[in-house]
């Protein structure tokens, strides 16, 4: 079910008796949860028509009672259950109870499973939730067009305005998460007061904290990749020195360096950036797929192989302890700066 279909049945009070959320947009899978409680559930019969159950010890007897127990002075009710451990394992046995009590629910209820740690490629096996009629929605991180003219709304509603050109400017320091944009916005809405209408660049640096993607990002495509290797190892301790995750830090270089080789063999092949954008899992803006075309020229193909199986080597020795996790990083983005 894509995310407009959902929205389409939430409006119209056409709504299945089962969901499946999951996916890196947290904001809107929670916006979403919430919108489906605020059309569900009289505000003033909360303690009677909405149950949820949260961590990975529930069990699916847990689940059967919450959903069995009928609704209160209203027609229907709603069960959330978060990150259950129910999905982990497709031939458990519970995992068999669950899709039998799933494949016969009750009219009167709508059952919301949301699950953060969810892997796509096993979307396969929630095939019974729409042999329901009930809808899988993967709440995937927004393309950043989409993004600017959210931003842009919350703005007007607040009575300020932003140019075009200084809210691109915002989007990119805070990354394509809705909740940074969201808290980002209402600092810099603060910030203004009642006087000021127009939101300027300056206020943006005076307020919005670059996200850690943003800050790693710019260490690969502005200091590896114009060989700036002493400021490279500066930023790279800022991010230590802020407690930043090295796992997560090491990630987003493997996924630049991926995202290179790709642009590299896409491009030979005679794509151009729109149709390389395609391929990206996340969906940044033109100029940044434009951008990673031209430094993909920067490096040789056998170069970006090498350095990809390199940083999954540290990946895994990070994971198992056979190397501490900043020193992987520091040695890997080491190597990145010899470029030999």
């Amino acid at each position: 079910m894509k995310y407009e279909e959902l929205n389409s049945k939430i409006k119209s009070y056409n709504i299945p008796r089962v969901f499946f959320f999951y996916g890196d947009e947290k904001f809107l899978l929670n916006n979403r949860v919430n919108a489906l409680k605020k059309r569900i559930v009289p505000k003033d019969l909360e303690a009677f028509n909405f149950t949820k159950l949260e961590g990975r010890n529930t069990v699916i007897e847990e689940l059967i009672e919450a959903v069995e127990q009928f609704p209160q002075a209203s027609e229907k009710k709603m069960v959330l259950v978060k990150n259950s451990g129910l999905f982990d394992n497709a031939s458990s046995k519970s995992f068999k109870e669950l899709k039998e009590f799933v494949m016969d629910l009750p009219e009167y209820v709508c059952l919301v499973f949301v699950e953060d740690e969810f892997d796509k490629k096993r979307e396969k096996i929630l095939k019974f939730i729409e042999d329901s009629d009930g809808g899988v929605v993967n709440f995937e991180y927004q393309p950043v067009n989409k993004l600017e003219i959210w931003a842009e709304k919350k703005f007007e509603k607040a009575g300020k305005y932003i140019i075009a050109s200084d809210l691109s400017y915002l989007i990119r320091l805070t990354g394509v998460s809705m909740d940074k944009i969201n808290s980002s916005c209402e600092k810099l809405i603060l910030y203004l007061g009642e006087e000021r209408r127009k939101i300027t660049r300056a206020d943006i640096d005076a307020v919005v904290d670059v996200s850690v993607e943003v800050k790693v990002y710019d260490i690969f495509s502005k200091d590896i990749v114009n060989s700036r290797g002493e400021r490279a190892k500066c930023q790279l301790m800022q991010l230590k020195t802020e407690n930043q995750s090295p796992s997560m830090v090491m990630s987003i270089i493997i996924d630049q360096l991926y995202e290179l080789l790709m642009c590299k063999l896409l491009k030979q092949d005679g794509f151009e950036a729109r149709d390389i954008l395609e391929y990206y899992d996340r969906k940044p803006p033109i100029f940044a797929v434009n951008n990673a075309i031209e430094n993909s020229k920067r490096f040789g193909e056998k170069y970006l192989k090498r350095m990809l199986d390199r940083g999954l080597k540290y990946s895994i020795d990070m994971k198992t302890g056979k190397i501490s996790q900043w020193d992987a990083v520091e040695m890997f983005v080491s190597e990145l700066i010899k470029k030999d």
